[in-house]
């Protein structure tokens, strides 16, 4: 795991070596083992190194043994010895054992057919100078993350958007940020910088051709038939087991982020089995009641032999807040980051990897909405709210009134949103409040569709409704909030996170599971991640086994009330006039929010995402935006 830049000059010039220095102290904190840099000509390329694999032999940027083939690379290649062994049987000869390597002699034996090869997480830069071609990749799931910015003849990237200098700043993504929490794939907050989507890679020349984006693979949902309970679970376990193995490959010691969830619960079962219980895993409290579940962690770690390190989340952390949003690069408003932020810095204090239960949701079946979108909900009365619109009942109803209307195989972008917005981001409400909150030249803004989610709807066609919920999670809800969220808050702390259930093997059978061991509902309850759930109890008791998902928020409403500590820091922020937000925002609607904030009366929701915003755009000055 480390952190990786470059810049190439497509137009001939010489790269600066004080620009790509730079660019390496904007992502020192990713790799605090070293540093390297390959300056020659029109090519730069940066690495900051966090040592996991061939601690000795692993430095980068590494080259072929002719230094016609240079990459700089962060990631794991998990299936790297079988590559190896594949290449070596051609005739290849290898002077390390890091997985990187396999990527330039990989690249000489099969061009850019390399990349679906891999089984990992990565982003990387390749670059050959005998072929002038250079190489962008990322792997399927997004788990690693890669900015780029090209124009008047300059390419550029980066692990992180802040190591890229831009000051053209895209209004809707704004909007967009408001509406989703994170700005979805391809898109940034400026104008000129690009995510690389992931399963993605892109190349060119070094004589100036750029090409778009291609995407090499996609998660595919598509049911095997005939096949027995008893048989899925055999396959669910022998694909995980072989996950976690994989994952556990390092030549440092790897823990466990344990929620005691059913995610890493079922992950901490494998470690343990496969180290013979030597884990050390790490979780956190909340100083609030019902927000914290370190009681199932316990019962997770007692029951597998593991040591169970673990923390208090409390409102303490106000000081530290604005380091923390600026190290997003962009307006990042899951308010999950915080506790994720301090249980990967506990981790960092004991190991420098762990494994996590990220991917196992989106893959099985998880999040409450999968169970909304199948669930046929009553009509209901119209109830007045703060913003004086319909309720959200009322909307949801009729948004299902019209899905009903439609049948069940559609692919339309906007009717996910409506569903995604009443179930997990709340957005009708939001959308009523930023109509309101938005001043009125900005307000086109909200009836504009995300061309993201528009793009995402349109890949995946027409589909069972389930899995059509899971595939827009793979293209838009994970890479664009569940895994940032995880990259940004560990590497803060020059820590890795693997991602067992974001697999190959594991999502072979994740998408090939009939839909009625993924999620159904039942008398009008909710039955979510059916097949991992089933494979726990054999371990657990039910109460353990299907309580509901709790999540890893933090008690919003409570710390933004009056009385909190916080109190003080947010009111400065959100009415801090040099923040700007009243460029945009009324203004007296926010005050209004702030005064009337309480358990009865919440905006805290929308209140975070605005103090976020007027955080990032006070530390961004000089940003034009349009």
């Amino acid at each position: 795991m480390c952190g990786i830049v470059g810049q190439l000059r497509l137009d001939g010039s010489p790269v600066d070596p004080a620009h790509i220095q730079a660019m390496c102290d904007a992502v020192a904190h990713r790799g605090p083992d070293g540093e390297g840099k390959h300056v020659s000509g029109s090519v730069g390329l940066g690495h900051r190194r966090l040592a996991i694999i061939d601690l000795q032999g692993g430095a980068q940027p590494m080259a072929t043994p002719d230094d016609q083939v240079w990459v700089t690379f962060n990631g794991e290649i998990y299936n790297f010895k079988e590559l190896r062994a594949e290449l070596e049987g051609a005739g290849v000869e290898f002077r390390t054992n890091s997985d990187t390597e396999v990527l330039l002699h990989g690249w000489r034996q099969w061009g850019d057919r390399l990349v679906p090869k891999l089984r990992g997480m990565f982003a990387f830069c390749l670059v050959d100078y005998d072929q002038r071609k250079w190489l962008l990749a990322r792997d399927p799931f997004g788990i690693k993350p890669l900015f780029y910015r090209h124009g008047d003849g300059v390419l550029e990237f980066s692990s992180e958007l802040h190591a890229l200098k831009s000051v053209r700043g895209r209004l809707e993504a704004v909007e967009w940020f408001l509406r989703y929490q994170y700005v979805p794939n391809p898109y940034t907050i400026f104008h000129d910088v690009w995510k690389l989507p992931p399963a993605h890679f892109m190349q060119g020349t070094l004589d100036g051709k750029i090409g778009e984006p291609v995407r090499y693979w996609r998660m595919d949902f598509i049911e095997q038939r005939g096949v027995s309970e008893t048989e899925w679970l055999e396959r669910l376990d022998s694909a995980l087991h072989d996950s976690v193995q994989a994952h556990l490959i390092a030549d440092v010691p790897v823990g466990l982020l344990l929620s005691g969830g059913v995610d890493s619960t079922l992950v901490a079962r494998e470690m343990a089995e496969l180290t013979g219980g030597s884990v050390k895993a790490f979780t956190m409290d909340f100083d609030v009641e019902g927000f914290g579940e370190l009681e199932y962690a316990k019962q997770a770690a007692d029951r597998y032999g593991i040591e169970l390190v673990h923390d208090t989340q409390s409102d303490d952390f106000w000081d530290e807040l604005p380091e923390l949003v600026r190290h997003y690069g962009e307006p990042f408003g899951d308010n999950s980051l915080i506790p994720t932020w301090r249980v990967t810095k506990l981790a960092r204090e004991h190991v420098p990897v762990v494994l996590g239960g990220d991917g196992g949701d989106e893959g099985f079946g998880g999040y409450k909405f999968h169970g909304d979108w199948l669930k046929r909900p009553e009509t209901r009365k119209r109830r007045k709210r703060f913003f004086m619109r319909p309720s959200i009942r009322h909307l949801k109803s009729l948004l299902w009134a019209h899905m009903r209307r439609m049948g069940s195989d559609w692919n339309n972008a906007f009717d996910w949103e409506l569903l995604v917005g009443y179930t997990q981001l709340d957005a009708w409400r939001k959308r009523n409040s930023r109509r309101l909150l938005w001043k009125s030249d900005f307000l086109p803004l909200t009836d504009r569709p995300s061309p993201a989610f528009e793009g995402a709807a349109n890949l995946i066609g027409r589909a069972h409704r389930l899995d059509f919920a899971q595939e827009m999670d793979f293209l838009t809800y994970l890479p664009g909030a569940i895994l940032p969220k995880s990259d940004v808050a560990s590497m803060y702390h020059g820590l890795e996170v693997r991602t067992p259930f974001l697999d190959y093997r594991v999502l072979e059978v994740a998408s090939a599971l009939p839909a009625n061991l993924r999620a159904n509902v039942e008398d009008g309850e909710r039955n979510l991640k059916i097949l991992l759930r089933k494979s726990l109890e054999r371990d657990f008791s039910p109460d353990f086994v299907y309580r509901g998902k709790k999540g890893f928020g933090i008690p919003r409403a409570r710390w933004f009330a009056r009385s909190a500590r916080g109190r003080a820091f947010i009111e400065g922020h959100l009415l801090d006039s040099s923040a700007g937000l009243g460029d945009w925002f009324d203004m007296n609607l926010v005050r209004q929010m702030l005064a009337e904030q309480s358990d009865e009366q919440d905006h805290s929701a929308i209140l975070w995402l605005l103090l976020v915003l007027a955080i990032w755009k006070s530390g961004n000055p000089g940003v034009v935006w349009s």
